[in-house]
């Protein structure tokens, strides 16, 4: 059976409708949000979701959770949770009962390919006759052990699987480099809350200024990152202190996030001479929008960052981008030139030149690339539409 007509297939059993099971690492709030938009999508397609995590949380996530907004069932499986190396494992055995206990139609595994309960789910004696699905979000940019041992065995655990869920053509070419030609690959786009996230009023947008303490004639660069290597913070900000000083004068650049290199940031955000570098931590949604609103560009210079949210994020609120090549979305969300610029290298030179080109357009211009990514975000990254798309591909409409 190929895996297109395994994944088409749907077991309609006289006393259970279909069964999407999803086995992932923990509850985030923007799966969560996903989730209840999947449940109703497969609901108008006579099926329905379970979700099982593996744990309520891993040590490095910081997630304001709402548990009781799950509209669908979903259980914290029993397991055991080592860290090692700053790897977050977990090793849930109950797996094993809750896929026998339900026989889903559909398991679909999320997270790192090696996590012990997901290579579990993934084992024929335990999915059963359920098509298997890994929500894969890897790519060849940010692949940590291309080659090796390791590659090996990632591309034998990849084989095993019936289809592939992927955020975006990156994911799908790697997915088929490493799992074969014609692996079976879905696109499933992350989702943000795009109610939450849209693009200000004049109003709205002066009052998220005022908060702020910017002057009309301040251009304001916003980066949400975490404060680490991989994210090309420190790039950013060499980038930024090599822009001609009639530049510096009239632009802030704040970075969002917490991390390791805070205080090497800080001290250097101190020593400018002229412009200013905002570090104001790990900020709620609320206050993440409201300099989002007062922004005039997002900017991104991840080094390693397979699938990051803040760009879409930032589109929805109708910002230009000014995103990494690094980043695995950067081809779906930056049209070059349209509604933003590709940072190509991840060093201070490139990220200064970027900076620049965005720098010297004129308002119009830069409104106009606003809008463009918010006609990208609304038409490709809307949470509900993702939701019905990949529920009509589980449930072909002849197959209803």
């Amino acid at each position: 059976m190929s895996p297109e007509t395994e994944l088409s297939r749907v077991r309609m059993a006289l006393d259970s409708s279909p069964e999407l099971v999803i086995v992932t690492n923990t509850p985030t709030p923007y799966r969560i949000s996903f989730f209840n938009s999947l449940q109703n999508a497969l609901e108008n397609r006579g099926a329905r979701l379970r979700v099982l995590y593996c744990a309520l949380r891993e040590p490095h996530r910081h997630w304001d959770l709402q548990l009781d907004s799950q509209n669908y069932p979903w259980t914290i499986m029993a397991g055991l949770h080592p860290t090692l190396r700053g790897w977050h494992a977990h090793i849930n055995i109950s797996v094993i009962r809750h896929l026998r206990l339900g026989r889903p139609t559909w398991i679909m595994s999320a997270g790192a390919w090696n996590l012990p309960t997901v290579l579990l789910a993934a084992q024929p004696l335990i999915a059963g006759e359920a098509c298997r699905i890994f929500w894969s979000e890897g790519h060849a940019r940010a692949v940590l052990h291309p080659h090796g041992p390791i590659a090996v065995v990632r591309r034998r655990a990849l084989r095993s699987y019936s289809a592939f869920a992927v955020p975006n053509e990156a994911s799908a070419r790697f997915v088929r480099r490493e799992a074969g030609a014609k692996a079976r690959v879905i696109l499933l786009p992350n989702t943000v809350d795009d109610e939450f996230f849209s693009s200000p009023s004049t109003v709205d947008r002066a009052l998220s200024r005022q908060k702020l303490g910017l002057s009309p004639s301040t251009s304001l660069l916003v980066s949400i990152a975490q404060l680490e290597d991989r994210k090309g913070v420190t790039e950013l900000v060499s980038g930024y202190e090599r822009l001609a000083p009639e530049l510096r004068d009239t632009t802030v650049l704040a970075i969002i996030g917490s991390g390791s290199l805070k205080a090497v940031l800080e001290a250097r955000a101190q020593a400018l001479t002229c412009g200013e570098i905002r570090l104001p931590g790990h900020l709620d949604q609320m206050k993440i929008r409201d300099w989002l609103w007062a922004a005039d560009a997002f900017v991104l210079a991840s080094k390693l960052d397979p699938n990051p949210l803040s760009p879409i994020e930032a589109a929805f609120c109708g910002l230009p981008l000014l995103l990494s090549r690094q980043a695995g979305n950067v081809d779906e969300l930056v049209h070059e030139g349209v509604n933003g610029f590709v940072i190509e290298e991840h060093d201070a030179v490139s990220v200064a030149a970027i900076l620049r080109q965005f720098l010297l357009l004129d308002q119009t211009a830069r409104q106009r690339m606003g809008e463009a990514s918010s006609e990208i975000a609304n038409r490709a990254f809307r949470r509900r539409n993702v939701a019905e798309r990949f529920a009509r591909e589980l449930i072909p409409d002849q197959r209803r």
